[in-house]
């Protein structure tokens, strides 16, 4: 128990450790920010060294491109961009995945709701075929705390596995259990992403196993 919760701490700091924007200008000099807001007439930032300090402006027209800590780079090469905000910058959005673990049931598929700004909180649903032991349609429903972008705490309950007694194989039984896990959406563009995650969950008899989550999203 001690080395996961030692694991999800570093887990936890590691991803935060990527969470900053790099904001390039036409001087050549570099600022490592926390981006607020992107329009056609200012970009607003914070420090990353102080993300609740001042606020702060610059014009577009000084910027080359903001590479956000998500991996999307927005170029302003050409001019000022238009207002028009890009899907990788949107804070709300309804995404699908494909994957494997605890919040896809299994192998499976999940749809998932985001709602909020840098911080938000999500809500999602997956059913799948869990492999293990007799096998089993399995689900999983949670909610999510984004405490910064795309990184986020889940908590969700669902079927974990089945199992059967070895008198009466028809008498199935499915168990359920809770996981917390902790994790990020990491989108490669306009659309398509990476589902990770990892953290305990509790099964019955108060067993404690490792869960995690992996998958293909896209983003609407």
């Amino acid at each position: 128990m001690k080395k996961l919760t030692l694991f999800l701490v570093i887990l936890f700091f590691a991803a935060s450790a990527f969470s900053q924007d790099y904001i390039y200008l036409k001087d050549n000099s570099i600022i490592e920010a926390v981006v607020q807001e992107v329009n056609i007439n200012m970009v607003k930032y914070t420090k990353y060294s102080d993300p609740e300090g001042e606020v702060l402006a610059i014009s577009p027209n000084a910027l080359i491109k903001i590479v956000f800590s998500n991996g999307y780079v927005r170029d302003f090469s050409g001019g000022a961009s238009p207002a028009k905000v890009s899907s990788s910058e949107k804070d709300s959005y309804f995404a699908l995945g494909a994957g494997f673990g605890r919040s896809y049931g299994g192998i499976g598929i999940r749809a998932q709701g985001r709602f909020g700004k840098k911080q938000g909180f999500g809500l999602h649903g997956g059913v799948g075929y869990n492999p293990t032991n007799i096998g089993g349609v399995c689900f999983g429903l949670g909610a999510k705390f984004f405490y910064y972008r795309w990184l986020y705490i889940n908590a969700q309950v669902g079927t974990v596995y089945w199992d059967y007694w070895v008198l009466d194989p028809s008498d199935d039984v499915a168990y359920g259990g809770i996981s917390i896990l902790a994790g990020g959406d990491f989108f490669f563009g306009d659309h398509v992403g990476l589902n990770v995650a990892i953290g305990p969950t509790i099964v019955p008899n108060d067993e404690l196993t490792l869960g995690f989550d992996l998958g293909f999203i896209f983003k609407f």
